[in-house]
């Protein structure tokens, strides 16, 4: 449901229009100004509730030059205070120097979703209301373009782009947004999400996405072939399979590449340990006695492994000095939980051992 409420009159010149529509909204606006002299205006121009046009750039074009003065808007709440500055700031230079690229990227999550509002109201406008529907129909699509997203996901995207950096960089804000996913995802391997974190800060400070993007996608293509091939529930043409895999991408250099190739691989995996989950399994016990016990150990191996070496990648210095007292606590109880674990299951080694002798 498009959050916001109607408001019957808003005076078009105290609409407040950014760098993004002082663009000409469209060189022939004479098929949508029919359409509003027909049948009125169908669906209002959204804006802030400080009165910054957020979509209807080419409706209130057209009934300005109609001679329109007044016009009844949709007035969207609890837009960010950021997203609102950006979209009133009149200057392109200055709308480009005015964000990081991560508040860009959140801007644009944010902007997309009220597009989408846009959208929903529009579509609303479309199937109720007055018996010449499919006449309102036609002139909507006729004026389509006033309005992200006029006509599909793409549109709406661009202009979200264009709204928070002055052009189009929509690759580049869904490349920052995914990897924003990356580094916050708890089923991710610690070491894919920690690639994820530093690339986002790196590309913070100098606006350089792409080629970090491609390095973390392949890393963390690669990190699920890799546990594809040493998980102890895979069936073993799965674990076979996955090995073969991580062979033949060694070989490869370019990122594009490797991003392409390892994408195509893991689908070839999980298709294979779909097809492979379709055999009946055998029980526990039915082939070998320790066998559960073995497979817990595997487990807890693998998660290791996954993990090994973090000791190597971070900076005791910094985490002494910087560190929350939770996040200090949280570290403390691992090292010396493991370290109890360890010391036990040493004395039980040793015990087997000296059994065996």
């Amino acid at each position: 449901m498009a959050r916001g409420h109607l408001v019957l009159e808003q005076a078009i010149d105290q609409i407040r229009r950014g760098a993004q529509y002082r663009r000409d909204p469209d060189e022939d606006l004479d098929e949508l100004c029919g359409s509003l002299e027909r049948v009125g205006i169908l669906n209002p121009p959204a804006i802030t509730e400080d009165g910054v046009l957020i979509t209807g750039n080419r409706r209130l074009a057209a009934m300005e030059r109609l001679g329109w003065r007044v016009t009844p808007v949709w007035v969207v709440p609890n837009v960010s205070d950021t997203l609102s500055y950006v979209l009133a700031i009149r200057d392109e230079q200055t709308l480009q120097k005015a964000l990081k690229p991560l508040e860009q990227a959140e801007l644009y999550e944010e902007l997309k979703t009220l597009y989408a509002e846009d959208a929903q109201r529009r579509d609303a406008a479309t199937r109720f209301g007055s018996p010449d529907r499919d006449a309102r129909v036609a002139d909507l699509r006729h004026g389509g373009a006033e309005s992200a997203p006029p006509s599909g996901f793409v549109k709406a995207r661009t202009q979200a782009a264009r709204a928070v950096t002055g052009r189009d960089s929509r690759t580049m804000l869904e490349q920052i947004n995914e990897l924003r996913r990356i580094a916050a995802a708890d089923d991710e391997d610690p070491y894919v999400r920690q690639e994820a974190a530093e690339a986002l800060i790196e590309l913070n400070a100098d606006g350089k996405v792409n080629g970090r993007y491609l390095h973390v996608k392949a890393v963390q293509n690669l990190a699920g072939i890799r546990r594809a091939a040493e998980d102890p529930d895979a069936p073993e043409p799965v674990r076979a399979s996955a090995t073969q895999e991580l062979q033949t991408l060694e070989r490869l250099e370019r990122p594009a590449e490797i991003v392409k190739e390892s994408g195509l691989a893991l689908a070839r995996l999980t298709q294979l340990r779909d097809s492979a989950g379709t055999t009946e399994r055998i029980g526990w016990k039915d082939t070998d006695p320790l066998l559960r016990e073995r497979h817990q150990i595997r487990k807890l191996v693998d998660r290791l492994r996954r993990e090994h070496g973090w000791w190597d990648r971070f900076d005791p210095a910094d985490f002494g000095r910087h560190a929350e007292a939770d996040q200090w606590e949280l570290v403390e109880t691992y090292i010396a939980q493991s370290d109890a674990f360890l010391q036990k299951a040493r004395t039980a080694r040793e015990e087997t051992t000296d059994a065996d002798v």
